[in-house]
């Protein structure tokens, strides 16, 4: 009896590891990537800080948001794009198209409440 629970706790544990399906920025493709401009703190790729679950990836004023999709068992994993947008001025701040507002700090970009880490590869 005691060898069917530990046996069954084994594949508990191996079947939780594979329906997880962690993003990691392993996963970020290199036509993802884009480097940062210097003239312009919004340009690059950013993730989620924290898990690595969203991610921004902006060039020029243009950006797309992804959700990390783990798939079922862990087949069909990849980023998922959720929206396209253009970063615009109002005022004293951005916003995008689809009106989220948007900013840049150094390295960290926030938009509306969540932050995100530019990915440098």
């Amino acid at each position: 009896m005691k060898k069917t629970k530990i046996v069954l706790l084994v594949l508990a544990i191996f079947v939780g590891a594979i329906l997880s399906g962690c993003a990691t920025t392993e996963s970020i493709s290199e036509d993802q990537i884009i480097a940062p401009d210097p003239a312009n703190p919004f340009q690059g790729t950013w993730v989620s800080m924290g898990s690595q679950y969203y991610m921004h990836i902006i060039n020029g004023m243009n950006g797309e948001w992804y959700i990390f999709n783990s798939g079922v068992y862990g087949i069909g994993r990849g980023w998922r794009k959720q929206a396209v947008y253009t970063i615009e001025k109002n005022d004293n701040e951005y916003v995008t198209s689809n009106h989220w507002r948007i900013s840049v700090n150094g390295d960290i970009l926030t938009v509306e409440n969540m932050t995100y880490e530019r990915y440098v590869k």
